[in-house]
């Protein structure tokens, strides 16, 4: 799980501090959001106050009474509420973990619905409230997602749409819905972010394709309940299975990127070494996520090559 260094205190980070850790969001970026959203003449409690159980207990009031309608433009509203809020700088946030991770989860929840159509609208709707082309939003959201994902299907269906929609603005896969993609898209975008190329000139974008590659993976076919997920919006089960095949051309990617950084590392150059350390830390968990993904796949070929061989046997006997 990525690290989060949130600064309640308003002080200016440093520069690299925005670009490889999530930061959460301040309240006034929360008021400006909801602000220019369908739903801003409904929250306008949070402009009376700080504290973020009251602002909590605001929309917890909303949602219990059902006052927002049902539409992609409103409900992504809610949905980027639940993410921002989840992240909001305030001060002793270990005492409101809990209520904050419900209220996300709440608020993903509320009037779901996994229509395809729909979900697309919704994406649409919540790009269009946040910049999720900025990347210290988009290290917000992957939190989010890795956050809200086992707690709500409507939040893993969210979140494996919005995971491709920013992965293809750093690619430019040119996606034009935003819609469950089989894992094997994933090898197009392997194969147009070259390890040396990017490891020399765009080492940023790199670090964030890995984490969303590595969210998108955790989120989705490695997350378990894959053919549930897939029965809920109506797609095949297919859609979100790994094979052990793409998970090596996966590892050995990321294999490629971890040569190109050694002379990096070697050389003493301190320029960018705080996001080369965070690279290789995202890295190191994809090759762990995928490293056990393999070994299962060994362990189930090997028990159905056993079970062949022991039919085999028997119809030799009989």
């Amino acid at each position: 799980m990525e690290n989060w260094c949130p600064n309640s205190s308003g002080e200016a980070r440093p520069f690299m501090a925005h670009m490889v850790r999530p930061q959460g969001f301040s309240l006034e970026q929360l008021r400006l959001t909801l602000g220019h959203s369908a739903i801003r003449e409904q929250c306008y409690f949070i402009f009376g106050t700080n504290n973020i159980l009251e602002i909590i207990a605001g929309f917890d009031h909303l949602l219990s009474q059902e006052e927002i309608e049902f539409g992609a433009d409103r409900l992504a509203a809610i949905h980027v509420t639940g993410m921002m809020v989840y992240l909001l700088h305030h001060e002793n946030m270990a005492s409101t973990q809990v209520k904050r991770t419900l209220f996300m989860q709440r608020c993903f929840e509320y009037l779901a619905c996994t229509e395809e159509t729909y979900v697309h609208h919704l994406c649409s709707q919540i790009l269009g409230l946040l910049e999720a082309s900025d990347s210290e939003v988009m290290l917000n959201l992957i939190l989010c997602f890795r956050v809200a994902s086992p707690l709500s299907l409507m939040a893993r269906v969210v979140a494996n749409c919005l995971l491709w929609a920013m992965l293809a603005r750093l690619t430019d896969l040119g996606l034009d819905s935003h819609r469950l993609r089989p894992c094997p898209a994933l090898l197009l975008v392997v194969a147009m972010v070259n390890p040396r190329v990017y490891v020399e000139s765009y080492m940023h974008a790199l670090h964030l394709v890995v984490r969303l590659i590595s969210c998108l993976l955790i989120v989705g076919p490695l997350a378990g309940n894959g053919q549930i997920l897939c029965q809920e919006i109506g797609v095949p089960p297919e859609l979100l299975e790994l094979t052990k095949e793409d998970s090596a051309i996966l590892f050995r990617w990321l294999t490629a990127i971890v040569q190109d950084l050694r002379p990096q590392m070697l050389s003493g150059d301190l320029g960018h070494l705080e996001e080369r350390l965070v690279l290789l830390e995202a890295i190191c968990e994809l090759m762990q996520v995928l490293h056990g993904h393999l070994i299962k796949c060994y362990q189930a070929n090997t028990q159905a090559l056993t079970l062949t061989e022991e039919s085999h046997e028997d119809e030799n006997h009989i």
